[in-house]
């Protein structure tokens, strides 16, 4: 298998040496990273709380539902607003401000960023990489070609246990004791990553890292102990198709592209809408009688309402490994 052929540079939480991604916004994705896992690590898990605190962004605040608690999709988006509070502070570039505003991050419309995180199943995104692609600000790409500070979502087949999904920024690939790579090769049967979970206090619940295995090629599992009290995840599916394991990266603010993410907005409405008509049944979208609307009478309707969810995938207790 091939590996990665860009230029190396040293993480800025002091991992391993990676290629840098020309277009992408992974530095500053890593030291949000690093300052989320310095001041908020392993604070708690909650399948049903986001954000681990209240902090300002735009013109507003991002509002956490019961601090310091929260979970993987929110750990992302904690992520990303921090790592673009980082990129104004250093820049003065107030743009990505205007292009993800703060309701956003908050609220649960069609139109919000946090509802594609969140992989409402309503929606057509299976993960971060989607949901930053609908609003023009990222990029899918293969798992191979994945760089620190790149996104994941992973689904597990454990026996024994139910079907669970979790929501992580990529740190390196690991070989099968666990050692990280430096590039992407044939020794590769998983990766290391930084996201919430755990279960409820108990120890290292929360923001941390942990060290994820893909199932062998036989679908059985594949799980070792790792010295030095690092935690493991295991019973991820390999795939190369996005569904089951959604991967890709955040673009640089100078690469994204307004139009597209206007465009895809009106066919994420415009999907809701053939959603309902099929069905002929609002109530599913949290809106009764809303397959009788017209589709602009539907469209202002669906937009004055927090109607999303959370993706029951994440329901599973213990997201993200003991």
């Amino acid at each position: 298998m091939r590996g990665i052929s860009f230029a190396l540079f040293l993480l800025a939480n002091g991992g391993s040496a990676y290629a840098a991604t020309p277009d992408s916004f992974n530095i500053y994705i890593q030291k949000a990273v690093a300052e989320l896992n310095s001041k908020f690590a392993g604070k708690g898990y909650d399948i049903k709380k986001a954000y681990t605190h209240a902090y300002d962004y735009a013109d507003g605040q991002i509002k956490p539902t019961d601090a310091p608690w929260t979970m993987c999709v929110a750990a992302v988006a904690e992520v990303i607003t921090t790592a673009i509070n980082i990129y104004v502070k250093e820049t003065d570039d107030k743009s990505p401000y205007s292009a993800l505003p703060v309701a956003g991050w908050n609220r649960m419309r069609p139109t919000d960023i946090r509802s594609h995180i969140w992989v409402d199943p309503r929606l057509d995104s299976y993960g971060t990489g989607d949901a930053l692609v609908t609003f023009g600000v990222g990029k899918r790409v293969p798992f191979s070609e994945l760089t620190p500070g790149s996104f994941i979502n992973l689904n597990r087949n454990r026996p024994g246990r139910k079907p669970s999904g979790h929501a992580v920024v990529f740190q390196s690939f690991i070989d099968k004791d666990g050692k990280e790579l430096s590039a992407y090769s044939d020794k590769v049967v998983g990766f290391r990553y930084f996201s919430s979970q755990g279960s409820g206090n108990s120890p290292g619940a929360g923001f941390g890292y942990r060290y994820a295995f893909f199932n062998k090629s036989n679908n059985e599992e594949y799980c070792p102990t790792l010295d030095g009290g690092r935690r493991v995840d295991c019973g991820v599916m390999y795939s190369k198709g996005q569904k089951l394991l959604n991967t890709g990266y955040m673009l640089h603010p100078s690469k994204w592209d307004a139009d597209a993410r206007s465009r895809n907005l009106k066919s994420v409405v415009d999907g809701v809408y053939v959603q309902v008509r099929s069905r002929g049944d609002g109530n599913f979208i949290g809106i009764p009688g809303a397959e009788s609307l017209s589709p602009d009478s539907f469209a202002t309707k669906l937009l004055e309402q927090d109607t999303m969810m959370l993706n029951p995938i994440f329901d599973e207790a213990n997201t993200g490994g003991d």
